[in-house]
């Protein structure tokens, strides 16, 4: 859970090493997944109103994982 990553990452007071890197990207994984599995069992008006939102993040998260994002020229994600 979103909640897991959380407690997880704060209890390192240090820059992360590689491997509590990748079991943060694992955990944000199973959360993506789990998220999308929710998705599809939304009614379709509810599938419509957050797919924009959808978008949103997984072009945040293409940008970031090219190292292409920067929050300067992108600005930061608002779902208002």
């Amino acid at each position: 859970t979103l909640q897991g990553i959380r407690m997880y990452s704060g209890s390192i007071q240090r820059d992360f090493e590689p491997l509590e890197m990748l079991t943060i990207a694992d955990m944000y994984k199973t959360v993506r997944i789990n998220l999308n599995q929710l998705y599809e069992y939304l009614p379709q008006k509810e599938k419509e109103k957050y797919y924009g939102y959808f978008v949103q993040v997984t072009e945040y998260e293409k940008k970031v994982a090219d190292g292409t994002y920067n929050p300067d020229v992108d600005g930061v994600l608002k779902f208002d």
